[in-house]
């Protein structure tokens, strides 16, 4: 039985990287010399290094051996062997359990040595021990073991350790970044950062305050929990800072529509304020509101000087007083100037898709209304209608009724609104008065009030007691505006008479 039990130790000291001697001898071979020859050539001696001056005697002393260096020793089938799977540096300490044990073996303290933890102790006394694990970068690790005679113990301790550190990985930091943990900075060094993120090791287990700063960028604080992880395993906090930004508080008519650019940004509330978050630099800032003149800044906003602080007052559109204009005016009154229209003493030939907008105003570039009587007298002059525009906020942004007399069809008025040059048709009426004759004249009256928009007319070969109504049409997109004449799918009209006067 002794022998079956010394067979099986030696095949498993053999497998944990231990050469053993026969029980009368055994050879190994040594790194180093570290013990001295006692002159003595007894076979049971070991040859190995001395680590302290026990009571025991020599032959009865625990030895260390480490993977990489062999020694000459002799097994005994009373004693026990342990093998411990650690942290590299860690101390370990035995210390038997029995008052009996005690007296015969004082406690056992090695360091670990090899860089894969592992520690090899021979020549133990059976028995029952508390082994105790240390280390400063770990919390100190205990168990109780048995250490029997001639079997070989092994007790793996490495991933029962805690770890007193963690570790952080930092991803996604804009270069030039600054750290601070705990509110203290960090000096972040070359070793530290991998272009793909920062590692931050040796960081104590818990909770932390981690703050990451760069100029330009909003500051990222966070409170991260760091956790004793094996290696290889990080707490991962990803750094996408954000583009800092300047408050603008603005005070303006409640109703506006505030612009930054072309960009519409904000509608003023009610109570007449609104914040608008911007980045740091140049802006157009415009707060447009229906009846009232666009107002515009260019802002240089700064991080130095945030929030900002603007008030856009608004003031109403002045509305142009009465005119009128006749042939004898030629191209006087009219905006903008244009070569496709003709003028002579039987009135101004209207032609081209250009609007050319009623003009008497030595400030502005054309008259503004915004409840309106209109009256003029126009001839057809290739029997395709007539197209005038009103409440125009500039050339490409207005209503345009049209009649259209195109052969072969029933005439109508057309309703559109024109929004950045591109006319979309609304509505339309038939006209059922007969306006085909060719030459004829015709007096028309058109009159805004709000969102209602209503056309009637008289016609010169066919007279009658009041002007016939021909149609009516409800929006409101725009308040105020311009009012002026185009051409329409290649229309041609001789306009001989214009009057235009505001109603209150």
């Amino acid at each position: 039985m002794a022998g079956r039990s010394w067979v099986a130790a030696l095949v498993q000291l053999m497998a944990l990287g231990l050469v053993i001697g026969l029980p009368h001898q055994g050879f190994a071979q040594k790194r180093s010399d570290r013990s001295k020859n006692t002159g003595k050539s007894d076979s049971r001696d070991v040859v190995g290094p001395k680590r302290t001056d026990r009571t025991v005697p020599e032959s009865e002393r625990v030895k260390v051996i480490t993977k990489t260096e062999f020694v000459k020793v002799v097994t005994k089938a009373d004693k026990g062997y342990l093998s411990v799977v650690a942290i590299p540096s860690a101390s370990v300490t035995l210390n038997a359990l029995s008052a009996a044990d005690q007296k015969k073996a004082p406690a056992i303290k090695e360091t670990v040595k090899d860089l894969d933890g592992s520690l090899n102790l021979i020549n133990l006394l059976p028995g029952k021990y508390r082994i105790t694990i240390e280390h400063p970068d770990y919390n100190p690790y205990s168990d109780t073991i048995q250490v029997d005679p001639a079997r070989p113990e092994t007790f793996v301790a490495l991933n029962k350790m805690v770890s007193r550190y963690g570790e952080i990985r930092i991803g996604g930091a804009p270069a030039g970044a600054k750290v601070f943990l705990d509110e203290m900075a960090i000096s972040i060094t070359p070793a530290m950062s991998d272009g793909q993120g920062i590692s931050l090791s040796r960081i104590a287990v818990g909770k932390h305050r981690l703050r990451i700063s760069k100029d330009g960028y909003v500051d990222l604080n966070s409170e991260i929990e760091v956790s004793p992880v094996p290696p290889g395993k990080q707490t991962f906090v990803s750094a996408q800072l954000d583009l800092a930004k300047v408050t603008l508080n603005l005070n303006s008519q409640p109703g506006g529509r505030v612009y930054i650019g072309t960009e519409e940004k904000a509608i003023i509330p009610s109570n007449g304020n609104v914040t608008i978050s911007l980045p740091p630099g140049q802006h157009k800032l415009m707060v447009s509101k229906e009846g009232f003149q666009d107002w515009r800044k260019d802002l240089t906003l700064s991080l130095a000087k945030n929030p900002a602080t603007e008030t856009a007052d608004l003031i109403p559109v002045p509305v142009s007083t009465e005119g009128d204009w006749q042939p004898s005016l030629g191209a006087r009154k009219w905006y903008p100037p244009t070569s496709s229209w003709k003028f002579a003493a039987s009135g101004a030939m209207i032609k081209g898709d250009q609007l050319v907008l009623f003009d008497t105003e030595p400030s502005r570039t054309f008259n503004t209304y915004r409840d309106f009587r209109l009256e003029f007298d126009v001839v057809f002059a290739n029997d395709k209608g007539v197209a005038w525009a009103v409440r125009a906020r500039d050339v490409n942004n207005y209503y345009l009724f049209e009649i259209s007399t195109a052969t072969g069809k029933i005439p109508v008025l057309n309703f559109y609104i024109c929004r950045d040059g591109k006319l979309q048709w609304m509505d339309s009426r038939p006209v059922v008065e007969k306006i085909d004759k060719k030459g004829d004249s015709f007096h028309f009256i058109f009159e805004a009030h709000g969102a209602r928009f209503d056309t009637s007319m008289t016609i010169a070969s066919s007279p009658s007691t009041k002007p016939l109504r021909v149609g009516v049409f409800q929006d409101d997109s725009f308040s105020y505006g311009g009012v002026g004449f185009r051409g329409k799918d290649l229309s041609e009209s001789l306009l001989q008479t214009f009057f235009v006067i505001p109603i209150n």
